[in-house]
């Protein structure tokens, strides 16, 4: 398979991150396949996929299948046909490389939360420094609160300690000494998540223990404001285009500072 996502067939919504002529919807095999794409490479632009390990997965509409990136490539590196299909019981439907010992807490987390259809899993450098506090990112700016009061932390990333941990209201998950989970709706909440979690990991990390939190009402009303700004969405329209602009044809250069 070429590397050129050109040559897919893939949603219009994906012109500027992909840079071909797009024709299929993105819940179309070919537009899921290209937004894990988009997603791991834009996501490569923050620094957050320099290593191996990591994964970005997409839930099939309707079916007991998903799409996830394979495991022996960074998300820097990451080619289209590097994006496998599996279903929910493990099996691998569609792939040339390998498949992460991980993806199982995908299908567990999609089987166990029917409102979750996107999940991003990093070892981002900042996420790893905070995960070792073992508790939630502390509100030291406003964009911590959308992980206010819906943090859990996980022993492991294995699914038999993830599940009794997830609540239905759950959209991170903290694993001490590992790294960090997001989950969204779909990518663009997944993915957005993820970039601004790992901003939120970095203040909690570097800021003294003393720094004031916010208080409570100020989340509430925060949470309120961000919600209305569509700030996940623009979000994600920039990680996109980060991961557009530092692709140099055979890999992204992260330009992110950490």
């Amino acid at each position: 398979m070429n590397d050129s996502v050109a040559t897919m067939d893939v949603p219009p919504t994906q012109a500027a991150g992909l840079g071909g002529k797009l024709r299929a919807s993105p819940s179309s095999d070919g537009g899921i396949r290209a937004q894990v794409l988009e997603a791991v490479r834009g996501l490569a632009a923050y620094g957050l996929g320099p290593s191996i390990g990591g994964h970005v997965s997409i839930r099939v509409p309707g079916e007991r299948k998903f799409y996830i990136n394979a495991f022996d490539r960074t998300f820097e590196e990451m080619r289209l046909q590097d994006i496998a299909l599996l279903d929910f019981d493990g099996n691998v439907l569609e792939c040339e490389t390998m498949v992460s010992l991980g993806q199982t807490f995908h299908h567990g987390i999609y089987q166990q939360r029917d409102d979750v259809n996107a999940i991003v899993h990093t070892h981002g450098f900042w996420l790893t420094a905070q995960s070792a506090f073992g508790r939630p990112v502390r509100n030291l700016h406003n964009l911590c609160t959308y992980f206010d009061g819906r943090t859990c932390i996980s022993p492991s990333d294995d699914f038999a300690a993830i599940g009794p941990a997830l609540r239905r209201q759950d959209v991170a998950i903290i694993i001490p000494w590992h790294g960090a989970i997001t989950l969204g709706k779909d990518l663009a909440s997944a993915a957005s998540l993820h970039v601004t979690l790992d901003y939120a990991a970095r203040l909690d990390v570097t800021l003294p223990a003393e720094t004031p939190v916010m208080p409570a009402h100020l989340c509430a009303e925060m949470q309120s404001v961000l919600a209305r700004a569509n700030y996940l969405d623009v979000t994600w329209d920039l990680i996109r285009r980060k991961g557009v602009d530092n692709f140099d044809g055979q890999r992204v250069i992260a330009r992110m500072v950490n």
